[in-house]
């Protein structure tokens, strides 16, 4: 029996479509992303990255440019899962509670630590998920507080976000908490509008 060979990184067919670009760019943010919780953004090479998402090093160069730019984009695409549009209209409740349960799942937790240990020698992946994701959620939360509370209520847009993250946030980074659930989520997001008087009186 002839060993199996190992199949090319790339089909190259002449130009991909552009659903073929785009399968190739989630596939290569995946593999991205599971490279760097593992081994660091320091440790983390593209080499490791391509052959991983079966794609050539020119390709991730071609589409991001850098290892820099292959982690704002990749970091970008979690933030979108955070506070990003759904398919579902979000209320000021939904999108609370979404927060609580990505930014407190395992995925996001280790994204958080990679960024804390290597913050010193790499402080723009600090400045990337501060001003590419946190002040994102916040933002998100001031529109849904203006739209569904009234203006005036943006104020407390900071504030309600610090408390969706809250002590447990902490312990979890520690890895004294294990990742919340979905009904957790929910019920520490009501917490925290509650605290804030944020909950929607009208649904009462």
């Amino acid at each position: 029996m002839q060993p199996a060979q190992p199949e090319p990184l790339e089909r190259k067919r002449g130009r991909p479509t552009e659903a073929g670009r785009i399968e190739r760019q989630e596939q290569i943010l995946d593999a991205a992303l599971s490279n760097f919780l593992e081994y660091g953004f320091g440790n983390a090479t593209v080499e490791r990255i391509a052959a991983d998402a079966r794609v050539t090093k020119r390709t991730i160069y071609s589409y991001f440019g850098n290892k820099d730019a292959l982690f704002t984009e990749m970091q970008g695409r979690l933030a979108e899962t955070v506070s990003g549009d759904t398919q579902i209209p979000d209320t000021l409740e939904s999108l609370a509670a979404r927060i609580v349960f990505r930014l407190h799942s395992a995925q996001m937790i280790g994204l958080h630590r990679l960024v804390i240990a290597e913050s010193l020698r790499f402080p723009d992946l600090a400045r990337t998920l501060h001003d590419n994701g946190d002040m994102r959620h916040v933002a998100r939360l001031a529109e849904h507080i203006d739209t569904e509370r009234g203006w005036g209520a943006t104020d407390r847009a900071e504030a309600l976000y610090a408390l969706l993250l809250g002590e447990d946030y902490r312990r979890r980074l520690l890895g004294l908490l294990d990742p919340i659930t979905e009904a957790d989520a929910a019920g520490y997001a009501q917490s925290a509008l509650e605290h804030l008087g944020l909950t929607d009186v009208a649904a009462r």
